[in-house]
């Protein structure tokens, strides 16, 4: 049996390049991001432990949404009515948790005003979807991750809807047929991993519910 990396993923904010943000604070940029942990297979039992050890002390049963957590919202605006003390003490516990589980953090952020100011003229309706090109970044890096350490690569993407599943399940495809989707003169300079490289490292690709 190969030994193998896993990379949960996850999505944030809208893959459209033409999205109206709408009304927000002017400190607030407008992007979208994919990214998640590594994990090597035969340690997630450890960060399991961490992460259940944690969630036990705090009487936790729900997911560590971090946006729910940092606003005191949902199921976590029990936070909310917490001595500053004991506030203070989650945070530290959680950051612990963080700090200690044998994970790595990787994603790939793309500025959707940068992003359109440099390609809109040039490919106009053609554009595409800002998942496509995360996807193929933040899978090459995880990919750069587990080669020198002689592992293969399993994607786990958190389920979404039907399409979306089918369209990161063919950018994976993508990747290990044809090798990186860029042109070749612009990201060169990246030493960009070849097709072949690719379909030896992409292990499996697994949808996580």
């Amino acid at each position: 049996m190969p030994r193998v990396l896993q990379f949960y993923l996850d999505d944030s904010g809208t893959r459209h390049p033409d999205h109206d943000p709408g009304k927000r604070p002017a400190h607030l940029r407008d992007w979208f991001a994919l990214g998640g942990v590594l994990v090597n297979e035969e340690d997630e039992d450890a960060a399991r432990e961490i992460h259940g050890a944690f969630c036990s002390r705090w009487g936790i049963s729900d997911p560590l949404h971090s946006v729910e957590i940092r606003g005191k919202t949902e199921k976590f605006h029990w936070l909310s009515q917490l001595a500053e003390c004991e506030k203070l003490r989650f945070y530290e516990e959680l950051y612990q948790v963080m700090r200690k589980a044998p994970l790595t953090g990787l994603a790939c952020v793309i500025d959707r005003p940068g992003y359109n100011t440099r390609y809109r003229e040039m490919y106009k309706a053609k554009r595409w979807l800002l998942c496509k090109t995360a996807f193929a970044v933040v899978v090459e890096r995880a990919a750069k991750e587990a080669i020198p350490n002689e592992r293969k690569l399993r994607i786990m993407p958190e389920k979404s809807n039907k399409r979306e599943d089918r369209l990161l399940k063919r950018y994976y495809e993508d990747l290990r047929k044809g090798g990186m989707p860029f042109a070749t003169d612009t990201s060169i300079k990246y030493t960009p991993l070849t097709a072949h490289q690719l379909r030896v490292t992409l292990h499996e690709f697994r949808i996580k519910r």
